[in-house]
């Protein structure tokens, strides 16, 4: 068996992804995890099937695994993955989809694997449902899983969490106990839609009740190796970033506690061993596992953000971190943690739990070798991978998907229809009725 990933890497070219198992070198985790997995797999699983990497880039991949090089994006990778006889192939598909992508895979025949780092649109959704050699979807979260069972994906879906390498969480800088962490540290890309202003209107009254503590800034908007136009501080797009920098110097004696560091290698692993509290996309817009507050937890971190999208199952509240639902419960979670010693030492040592169990290679990639075999035997691969009912808290919507799922669906034989397409489209609706109502 051969299996072949799709790694985007021509914007990030620069960076050094020559050791995986020593964690993401400065990227989103799309491009570290398109090649960590099969470097991964190839240690674990060398002997059974063949791994290899296609990337935009191939001079800073392993020297462990084959890489092979294309100039045309994701089509040349289909197209390369088909002349080197891949039995399947795994990418991460847009958002909308794009209908020439799913063209290609029928006229090569190539079985493949999406991962879905992003949740899917409903056009997208369809695509993916329609295609015959989209053999499965795999979900990086739970919370992702459980927002699409209810689609025509369902009969695709596999859960597999975005996982970490087993080096962090045994590191020994996750052991600094209380006494020797001493801040307070955000990490993601500098995007509204990682929403850091909404961190930078709150650190003024942060820094008030915790007055010593100072914020630490690791990302930027180059963390995906997009390019914008930045802002005079060199963080942001220029926008963007005059918000979130206005907010933040509001208050001069606050603001000199926040530093910005941009994009951090293997040395971002001392902050958070050096810091009480985490903080990570405090509205979870765009979640689907966060691993930016799975690293955390590896090293004892825990983490305080928002009780939203997959960080309500990437962080377990009250036992690795807390999870807030308005913005003076994020303040107070933030304060009883970095002033409360027996607190932050029971979520510490449930933060590192819950990365090894839960997200860490030695755990996850069984699933991986598992969906591989289904795929290549033909055999289905969803019903006996259904996470356990007991897994998950239930809330009114997931009660709605399941009616949705084995009433409406599989007993009525109603075919069209999903709670995730459905708010699509009324958050389209609301946004038109916004416009019509502002003329």
């Amino acid at each position: 068996m051969k299996i072949a990933f799709y790694c985007p890497n021509k914007n990030i070219e620069h960076l050094n992804f020559n050791q995986p198992h020593l964690g993401n070198p400065g990227c989103g985790a799309t491009e570290y995890l398109q090649v960590a997995i099969p470097y991964m797999l190839d240690f674990y699983y060398g002997n059974s099937f063949k791994t290899i990497v296609i990337a935009d880039s191939i001079k800073n991949l392993p020297n462990s695994i084959e890489c092979l090089q294309v100039s045309n994006g994701l089509n040349e990778a289909i197209m390369k993955a088909s002349k080197e006889k891949v039995d399947i192939f795994v990418f991460k598909s847009s958002e909308k989809g794009e209908e020439k992508v799913f063209n290609l895979l029928k006229k090569y025949k190539l079985n493949s694997i999406v991962v879905g780092q992003l949740n899917p649109y409903p056009e997208c959704i369809k695509l993916l449902s329609e295609c015959d050699f989209i053999k499965a979807f795999v979900c990086v979260g739970l919370n992702q899983y459980d927002q699409l069972i209810d689609t025509k994906l369902s009969s695709k879906l596999f859960q597999i969490n975005n996982p970490i390498s087993d080096n962090l969480i045994n590191s020994q800088l996750c052991s600094r106990n209380f006494k020797d962490r001493k801040d307070v540290v955000y990490m993601g890309a500098l995007y509204p839609q990682k929403n850091f202003y909404y961190l930078a209107k709150n650190w003024k009254k942060i820094n008030k009740i915790i007055p010593k503590a100072k914020l630490h800034v690791i990302g930027s908007a180059s963390t995906y190796g997009t390019k914008s136009k930045l802002g005079k501080y060199g963080l942001a797009d220029s926008d963007y970033e005059e918000l979130f920098m206005n907010e933040i110097n509001k208050d001069k004696t606050s603001a000199k506690n926040v530093i910005f560091h941009g994009n951090l290698k293997q040395s971002k692993y001392e902050f958070f061993s050096n810091c009480r509290v985490g903080i990570v996309n405090p509205l979870g817009n765009t979640e689907t596992c966060c691993v930016s507050a799975v690293e955390m937890q590896a090293f004892g971190l825990p983490v305080c953000t928002g009780n939203y999208q997959a960080l309500k199952t990437t962080v377990l509240n009250n036992r690795s971190g807390l999870l807030s639902n308005n913005q003076y419960q994020f303040r107070r979670n933030i304060f009883d943690v970095y002033t409360k010693e027996k607190l932050f030492s029971k979520l510490s040592s449930g933060a590192i739990l819950n990365a090894k169990l839960n997200f860490s290679f030695s755990q996850i990639i069984h699933r991986w070798y598992y969906l591989f075999y289904k795929i290549y035997s033909n055999q289905e691969i969803y019903i006996s991978n259904q996470p356990s009912i007991i897994s998950r808290k239930f809330s009114f919507i997931y009660f709605l998907r399941l009616l949705n799922k084995y009433l409406l669906k599989g007993l009525l034989r109603i075919r069209s229809g999903s709670i995730i397409v459905l708010s699509y489209y009324l958050k389209d609706l609301k946004i038109f009725l916004f416009k019509k109502f502002r003329k």
